[in-house]
């Protein structure tokens, strides 16, 4: 088991991952880098084609983590397959915080799509950059600024 430092922590507690103890944080903090990982690519590849189908599609996925705390697609291939090639654990559901995360990369992405579609390109890159710059923090440092959107609009709620 890797020590974690306070700030990897902090992170992991505010995408809503706060139930867990340390030891549980420190077994899931890298398997947790996966999705975002696999998603940036996803998202990458698509504004390198620029195309807004793929890119519409690509759209689905962060749409399966908004709505399914256990079923986003990219946890899925995790637990199913990818997991069982290192001998890690499955990982926990999405907590509320990263499924907000996950409804303003669908957005983001949805815009993107659209803007391709339209000529737009700029407006394209500038929407699905965002979500790929997100995710790319997000994967090296587990700060999230979807959850921490969510924290900022939803304080009061449970997480």
């Amino acid at each position: 088991m890797s020590t974690l430092t306070e700030f990897t922590k902090t992170n992991l507690d505010k995408q809503g991952f706060g139930n867990l103890d340390e030891a549980a944080k420190s077994c899931y903090a890298g398997p947790l880098r996966f999705t975002p990982a696999a998603g940036t690519a996803l998202i990458m590849v698509g504004l390198a084609l620029q195309s807004p189908a793929f890119l519409g599609v690509g759209a689905i996925v962060p749409l399966t983590g908004a709505i399914f705390p256990r079923g986003m697609i990219l946890d899925l291939v995790y637990n199913l397959g990818v997991r069982h090639l290192f001998h890690a654990p499955a990982l926990p559901p999405t907590p509320r915080p990263r499924q907000f995360s996950y409804l303003l990369s669908t957005v983001l992405i949805a815009g993107s799509a659209l803007s391709f579609f339209n000529g737009l390109s700029v407006l394209g890159f500038v929407l699905g950059g965002m979500v790929a710059l997100g995710g790319t923090i997000l994967t090296t440092t587990h700060w999230c600024l979807g959850s921490w959107f969510y924290r900022l609009f939803f304080s009061h709620a449970a997480v």
